[in-house]
């Protein structure tokens, strides 16, 4: 199975239709969300009106958990922007989205690890900034899930 995984698209529509368009020629079998979807300075409407009636198989992020469980005043600025845009039905698709799903028995959507949607896979913070996790690390990080393969989002990788 040929699978594109979008994520962290922050309310960037113009990015998400950029992309959702390079994934039209590339023949994928599916297209799967993970998360911090809405939350950020640009377009949060715009965004979840572009993905609702795609109805891809999506998880929430940390933002997501944020603006449906935060009080307005406790969030963030992105946060509050995207819950003062959104609509309440837009807010309400965002709050009944899993924290993970199995898109098949061999693989699994998360945010950021299994256990966590704040907690790095990939990556590792330490005091001197942000390093590639070890393989260790990611093992440990992965517990005892027994998929094949794990999609994640939440890192925000250079180039």
């Amino acid at each position: 199975m040929k699978i594109a995984a979008i994520s962290d698209i922050h309310g960037n529509v113009a990015a998400l239709d950029a992309v959702l368009g390079d994934i039209a020629t590339r023949h994928v079998d599916q297209i799967v969300n993970l998360g911090d979807i809405c939350s950020g300075a640009l377009f949060p409407r715009e965004t979840a009106d572009r993905l609702m009636p795609l109805g891809l198989p999506t998880i929430r992020g940390n933002h997501e958990r944020q603006i449906s469980e935060q009080p307005r005043e406790r969030m963030g600025l992105s946060d509050r922007h995207a819950f003062d845009q959104l609509s309440a039905e837009q807010r309400a698709w965002l709050t009944a989205l899993p924290t993970t799903m199995r898109l098949s028995k061999d693989v699994l959507l998360v945010h950021g690890t299994p256990d966590s949607d704040l907690t790095y896979f990939l990556e590792t913070v330490t005091e001197a900034g942000l390093r590639q996790a070890t393989r260790e690390e990611v093992r440990h990080r992965a517990g005892t899930v027994d998929a094949a393969v794990i999609l994640c989002g939440h890192t925000h990788p250079s180039a």
